[in-house]
């Protein structure tokens, strides 16, 4: 199961790019496009789990007028993921720098998180799938953080990661998700209400469409 399993969409805006796939020796990165402005416009369910142990489901979409869809830095520009010598990274550009420490959230929010999840098999509403791994990076209003979820153990660690303007990177070695020879990847946009330890609603996902060999929104890795 994954921490944070979106099982319904009530609507998506499928962009027309494909991937762009960029090689480099022994780095691979795929960057995936993503729509702007197709914020909250889902009707999702949700199951969470963490260290805390929440869960949650059925949580509809937002509302147009809601103060955290004016935040750029929620929506997704494009979306990267690819290994660069002998190191994955995980990334997003997005439509306004992100949040400095000290920046005020939207009413009513907590964190925001960017996330990654990792699993055996393309996600899709009916068939499912088993997430190995989920990664993300969190911003409280006063610092960052990026983290690793081993569903395996339960363990959560920290990661290394950049920010530079509108963009972030997150690393993670091989090892420290199993060395896995494939899998399937995905990203999205969350963000916390009331508390930190409250289940994320879902702001954006990725794009349906809009690389060769995708699956609902999830991509192989390694790359077909």
């Amino acid at each position: 199961m994954r921490k944070v399993g979106v099982a319904l969409f009530s609507a998506i805006v499928v962009g027309l790019m494909l991937a762009m796939p960029v090689s480099a020796g022994k780095s691979t990165v795929v960057t995936v496009p993503d729509s702007l402005g197709d914020l909250g416009k889902y009707n999702v369910q949700v199951t969470i789990w963490r260290a805390n142990g929440v869960a949650l489901s059925n949580i509809p979409g937002w509302g147009d007028n809601a103060p955290i869809l004016q935040s750029g830095y929620v929506d997704m520009v494009s979306v990267s993921f690819g290994m660069v010598k002998g190191i994955y990274i995980f990334g997003m550009e997005l439509a306004a720098d992100l949040p400095q420490a000290g920046t005020q959230l939207a009413p009513g929010i907590v964190y925001l998180t960017w996330t990654l999840w990792i699993e055996d098999s393309p996600w899709t509403p009916t068939s499912g799938s088993t997430t190995h791994y989920q990664a993300g990076l969190d911003f409280d209003g006063s610092s960052y953080y990026a983290w690793l979820f081993d569903y395996r153990t339960g363990a959560e660690t920290s990661l290394p990661f950049t920010i530079d303007g509108s963009t972030f990177q997150i690393q993670i070695s091989p090892a420290s998700i199993g060395n896995l020879s494939s899998f399937w990847w995905e990203g999205g946009t969350f963000v916390a209400k009331q508390s930190y330890f409250a289940p994320p609603w879902l702001i954006d996902a990725m794009d349906m469409g809009v690389a060769p060999h995708q699956v609902w929104s999830s991509l192989p890795w390694p790359p077909k």
